[in-house]
């Protein structure tokens, strides 16, 4: 190959009803421009910046060297690591993969080792509401299903009136315990479910009581039980119950990763391709895991390059488990177009070149950004505005 010098550093922040996107576009001087996701929910606009720092260092470097720029960004500019700055360079990362790939007219994972499967499953998640009565959550469940779900991933205590992260009520207890029992009920035997705490017990006490009392329902994997930070304390939780954990959406390259395998503390891995380091990191923290016998479910919640980039990843990961999927904005394939064979809650893996994804310039500009918090996420304050499933998992 011939060198492709980075030429431009696009950064396009993009609102969306509950989720702002951060997209990074690199163009070239050969005419080939890649795309990669920065999103860090929340904090966009750090994470945005963050790129536009990087962009002093990424442009006029050869695009071809991925593995050295990655090197140069995490470790050559003193501070490394943390979620800002690790989001920032997965976005870059991942738009030289982006490049390289369509240089050569492959899809990204036939320079990642090539295809171990044809096709992934999927999980739904962001069909129901939190704080549900055990009522609607059946009711949502059966809608969720008729449109081809294979899993179905929810929070059964979130933003319930009186929650406190640090005390769980009997009666909160409760109501989630009959919410998982009404789920359960509603989708029949053969649906997995996961649960994700989003690491609302901040006591291990109480993460292993909500599991305990829910193990009765064949759950598939218990997400996030306690906070992330901790993770002899993750640990713990795990020896502790009889429902695989996951963990990971929160934790950034290699380095942790390997802690959190070493002490044992988790069941299933979730990188996220917008976080954790780009898409080579992703595949090494992939591999790690592989070692000890630990499969990975990336989270993958944010946007369509994100979404695009760990699809790569199951193509060609053997240790892929299944995929998370939100109901996507109206808007979404305008701006960025990411076309999807999906059938019985299968993703089909495509092999358009790169990603597979096309950046509109200009139908993102018409999606300004607004800063969208998530401190009241879990906690019981009104609706989040999160897109409804339509038939898109048929």
């Amino acid at each position: 190959m011939k060198p492709m010098i980075v030429t431009e550093c696009k950064v396009f922040v993009i609102g969306g009803s509950w989720r702002n996107w951060v997209i990074v576009k690199l163009e070239t001087d050969v005419g080939v421009s890649g795309v990669g996701e920065a999103t860090l929910e929340g904090k966009e606009a750090s994470s945005a910046q963050a790129v536009r720092e990087l962009a002093r260092y990424i442009l006029g470097k050869d695009a071809r060297q991925i593995e050295l720029h990655f090197q140069e960004m995490y470790r050559r500019g003193f501070y490394a690591g943390g979620e800002v700055l690790t989001s920032a360079i997965s976005g870059v990362e991942t738009a030289l993969w982006d490049i390289k790939a369509k240089a050569l007219d492959v899809p990204v994972y036939e320079l990642l080792g090539g295809k171990v499967r044809d096709r992934v499953k999927l999980y739904a998640n962001a069909w129901y509401q939190q704080g549900s009565t055990p009522e609607q959550f059946y009711n949502d469940a059966k809608r969720i299903l008729k449109l081809g779900a294979q899993g179905l991933k929810f929070n059964p205590w979130g933003r319930r009136q009186g929650i406190d992260f640090y005390r769980l009520e009997n009666r909160i207890l409760r109501e989630g315990i009959d919410s998982v029992a009404a789920v359960r009920e509603a989708v029949g035997p053969d649906i997995d479910l996961y649960i994700d705490c989003n690491g609302i017990f901040n006591t291990t006490g109480n993460a292993v009581r909500a599991a305990q009392a829910v193990e009765q329902f064949n759950i598939s994997f218990f997400e996030e039980p306690i906070p992330h930070e901790n993770l002899g304390e993750m640990a713990h939780v795990r020896s502790k119950i009889n429902i695989p954990v996951a963990t990971g959406e929160r934790l950034f390259t290699i380095f942790t990763y390997s802690q959190l395998l070493e002490q044992r503390a988790v069941d299933v891995i979730q990188p996220d391709m917008s976080h954790c380091g780009g898409m080579m990191e992703a595949r090494k923290i992939a591999a790690i895991a592989d070692a000890h016998y630990v499969p990975i479910a990336p989270h993958n919640p944010n946007g369509e390059v994100s979404y695009a980039s760990a699809v790569q990843m199951a193509a060609c990961v053997p240790n892929f488990l299944v995929l998370e999927s939100f109901p996507p904005e109206k808007w979404a394939e305008d701006v960025c177009a990411n076309p999807k064979v999906i059938k019985d809650g299968w993703l089909e893996i495509p092999d358009r070149p790169g990603l597979g994804v096309e950046l509109n310039e200009e139908e993102a500009l018409k999606h300004p950004y607004e800063p969208y918090d998530l401190y009241n996420l879990h906690r019981p304050v009104g609706e989040i505005p999160v897109p409804k499933y339509e038939d898109s998992l048929r």
